[in-house]
């Protein structure tokens, strides 16, 4: 299960991991009316163009707006990036589980954003079970737009449309999270029941890479 984001590192991350003949769904978390359609849309192009490599691609899309703004009231600025990952692997886990997948894979890279230090990727892999492959951990942003370049996710990713990732965006994110605190502001709302309802609303699409329309399940 890809944490399938619009940027350029996740299709990479899928093609990697198909790669070494894994089959890989995506899960997307979309925040209306905060990101737009056209974004959801870009996703799913990045999904069908990757879906080459194994012939369809499930996308699982998560109504995240609710869990993400109540992580923002609730949470320091600076721990709302780690607050938001842990809340994603936890769902991607949850939905990973239910369609039967034995892992989940992300596009991170080391050090390249605050939520992708060692220190940050402990913090958050501390709330689920399941491994987190990383395929593109170790490589350069250059490395990494070089592949896009290859497997054809380049143009698609770099088209101008927010994913939830970007829209909230903290002006100084804490790059060695701590897990006590990122607990302590867990305790302080109902992150359980967002969390249910987040995955009780979670739609199916199945993409191919021959565009069609796309089958809603």
């Amino acid at each position: 299960m890809l944490l399938l984001s619009g940027g350029i590192d996740s299709p990479v991350a899928a093609y990697y991991v198909m790669k070494r003949g894994v089959e890989v769904e995506a899960i997307h978390f979309s925040s209306p009316p905060y990101t737009s359609t056209s974004a959801q849309e870009k996703v799913l192009e990045l999904a069908r163009l990757v879906s080459q490599y194994q012939g369809k691609m499930k996308v699982h899309v998560v109504p995240f707006t609710d869990l993400q703004l109540a992580i923002y009231k609730n949470c320091n600025e600076s721990y709302a990036i780690t607050i938001m990952r842990r809340m994603m692997v936890r769902i991607a886990e949850r939905v990973a589980k239910r369609n039967r997948c034995l892992a989940l894979a992300t596009g991170e890279s080391l050090g390249q954003v605050a939520s992708q230090t060692l220190e940050s990727m402990g913090v958050i892999n501390e709330v689920i079970k399941l491994p987190i492959l990383r395929p593109v951990v170790t490589f350069d942003k250059l490395d990494i737009i070089e592949v896009s370049k290859k497997i054809g996710t380049y143009e698609t990713s770099i088209l101008p449309f927010e994913d939830c990732c970007t829209i909230f965006t903290p002006k100084n994110p804490v790059t060695k999270p701590l897990s006590h605190r990122a607990e302590e502001y867990e305790s302080k709302f109902d992150f359980e029941t967002l969390i249910n309802e987040c995955i009780e609303n979670t739609k199916c699409i199945v993409v191919k890479p021959i565009k069609e329309k796309e089958n809603y399940l």
